[in-house]
């Protein structure tokens, strides 16, 4: 937590781009161990399969034995040829065919975007998933009150841990198992909404009911009863002129997300200021991508 409250956020945010770091991104992921369990996209397998079944898991660990050969060409003084790195096995288990692992906001990013656009601090995490938006929020110059939904139940605990083991920061949290459609803040008491919400069904986080693909089945279901009524919350509690920051970008079966988002988010009088691109994970050397992250503003 050091490293990252020291953290100059400067240094990743280039002509736009927010590029990636890992700070902190393990420290989040120790709350929600089960998050190896989660199937994710359309994916038959998730991690943790993959990793109890035997043959899959021979395969792992050929392709990245196969990967780090590969990598280290050339002069090797240090003979990391030779040596089996556990991270790179990680990566390999969630990236090896028919595998797919949900992901983590990163924190850095994060924190960047409450010193850009957090004014006076108080912030609405809509989706608050993996904590890496919370840590964000914890390491940040200017935040003073995160206000959190989280509709399932593990996460939840998770999320109540991490502000519990951080409360000697003596920041404000506010955390609440419950959908962000269902939440409705104080008018006009917030100076940022900001959150990865659920790309519909493409990550089935739970089977509880709360879960939005649940709760709203269809296209036009989970798009007029989650993402507008979300939209609408966030426009109720805004300051004027205060933010709403959304990372949501479309996905191979559903075109529809990013623009329906800002469709909703002008109907309902937001301005949109600017759209960001957030640098997401190489693929095993195979370069980057990059997800939106729309700037409204009220």
């Amino acid at each position: 937590m050091r490293k990252l409250k020291r953290f100059d956020v400067d240094t990743i945010f280039i002509d736009n781009q927010i590029v990636q770091t890992m700070h902190c991104l393990r420290l989040a992921w120790s709350y929600f161990p089960f998050f190896w369990e989660i199937q994710c996209g359309h994916s038959r397998t998730s991690p943790m399969q993959a990793f109890n079944d035997d043959k899959i898991f021979k395969s792992v660990i050929t392709k990245c034995w196969n990967w780090e050969q590969k990598h280290y060409k050339g002069e090797d003084p240090e003979g990391e040829r030779n040596k089996f790195h556990e991270n790179r096995l990680r990566q390999s288990l969630k990236l090896y065919s028919g595998v797919q692992s949900v992901s983590n906001f990163r924190p850095t990013a994060a924190k960047l975007i409450y010193e850009k656009f957090g004014g006076d601090g108080v912030i609405w995490d809509m989706s608050c998933g993996w904590g890496g938006r919370l840590l964000g929020f914890l390491s940040s110059s200017n935040t003073k009150h995160y206000i959190g939904t989280e509709p399932s139940s593990k996460t939840y605990k998770g999320l109540l841990q991490m502000s519990e083991e951080f409360s000697y920061i003596s920041k404000k949290i506010d955390i609440y198992k419950q959908g962000s459609e269902e939440y409705l803040p104080d008018k006009s008491s917030l100076d940022l909404c900001f959150t990865s919400p659920p790309y519909f069904d493409t990550e089935k986080y739970s089977d509880e009911p709360t879960q939005s693909y649940i709760k709203y089945p269809t296209q036009d279901e989970w798009v007029n009863g989650f993402l507008r009524k979300t939209i609408e919350n966030c426009y109720y509690g805004l300051k004027e002129g205060g933010y709403m920051l959304y990372n949501i970008a479309n996905t191979p079966k559903y075109k529809f997300i990013e623009e329906q988002t800002v469709k909703i988010s002008k109907e309902l009088g937001f301005a949109q200021e600017d759209t960001l691109q957030l640098t997401l994970s190489s693929v095993m050397g195979a370069g980057y991508k990059y997800e939106p992250i729309f700037v409204f503003k009220k």
